[in-house]
């Protein structure tokens, strides 16, 4: 387990008191997990703006409840909606980053009891129009035959 210096620790708060946790995490590469991220913040009286429910599963690492799933996607949208900012983004990456986030969208979609998909309310009559048509003209036809 690494130790920490006073003055990485106070950096990490600061980071994390502008930005948040989890981005100070990954802007500075420490440290290895969230609670420890935290009690830094509390060790220097930096407070992080979070939600008593959120704040208890990441402490546990766990997810248990609708709840909690639907929080994680959401940070997963804020994540990718950071990363769609940089302007080296190739197209492939792009690609990928938008399938992330339609995984996440349709994910709280689907915890929130919505649809999860598009599709037409109204019954295409194309092809039962043709049908219809085809069928009149036959019977028409075979009136013309006899």
């Amino acid at each position: 387990m690494a130790k920490y210096e006073h003055e990485e620790r106070r950096t990490f708060a600061d980071l994390a008191g502008d930005v948040g946790l989890a981005k100070a995490k990954r802007e500075l590469g420490y440290p290895e997990s969230w609670a420890t991220g935290k009690k830094w913040c509390e060790e220097f009286g930096i407070e992080i703006e979070i939600d008593q429910l959120k704040s208890k599963a990441a402490q546990y690492n766990s997810f248990y409840e609708e709840t909690e799933l639907r929080i994680a996607q959401q940070d997963a949208l804020a994540r990718g909606l950071e990363l769609l900012e940089d302007p080296k983004l190739t197209p492939a990456e792009y690609d990928k980053i938008v399938s992330g986030l339609k995984k996440a969208t349709d994910s709280i979609q689907l915890l929130r009891g919505k649809a999860t998909s598009r599709s037409s309310t109204q019954e295409d009559s194309l092809e039962v129009d043709a049908i219809r048509l085809y069928d009149d003209w036959k019977a028409s036809t075979a009136g013309d035959a006899a």
